[in-house]
């Protein structure tokens, strides 16, 4: 599990001694999105309504298909967990039933979203059993009961548009 307030400490504690080489610090500034790979065709739609707003550089967003061939996997999804200042999360029976997703990205979200202010905007994606999560404490970017899975393809496209702009307005400002 990602501790990230205790990244921000060492990122902190090594900005101050003077014989340890300054790292950048923490600059929460990124989309986190989080899903279950059983959901890889959600994430593709997403990608595609935000790709204007990714184009006109209004935002970055991160998701575990950046992570290069070789690269540490976990690092990377760590780092990434303590950059985001919005976390997107596409709930599902699979993303709720998902390990890694509660003990790894999970936790250091919610942390963040009580003690750092980064915002939880989650998607219901199907009919789940979301409230019995911390999930359910937070507002949906779109109603519950009525997932995307639920609607007409011009009717989910619609709600696309307007998570995207939710998703917008939360990254700047």
């Amino acid at each position: 599990m990602v501790d990230v307030k205790r990244l921000i400490d060492d990122v902190l504690l090594t900005s101050n001694n003077p014989q340890i080489p300054m790292s950048d610090p923490i600059t929460r500034n990124q989309v986190f999105i989080s899903y279950s790979h059983q959901d890889q065709q959600w994430l593709t739609k997403l990608q595609k309504q935000l790709k204007p707003m990714i184009r006109n550089q209004t935002f970055v967003t991160w998701d575990d298909t950046k992570i290069q061939p070789g690269a540490k996997w976990r690092e990377e999804i760590e780092k990434a967990l303590a950059a985001a200042k919005v976390a997107v999360l596409l709930v599902s029976p699979d993303f709720l039933a998902s390990d890694f997703i509660a003990d790894n990205e999970l936790p250091p979200l919610l942390d963040a979203a009580e003690a750092e202010g980064l915002t939880i905007i989650w998607i219901p994606l199907t009919y789940s059993g979301y409230e019995e999560t911390e999930i359910e404490k937070y507002q949906s970017a779109h109603p519950p009961n009525k997932p995307l899975e639920s609607l007409s393809p011009a009717q989910e496209n619609q709600a696309w548009v307007k998570i995207c702009q939710q998703i917008k307005a939360a990254i700047v400002g």
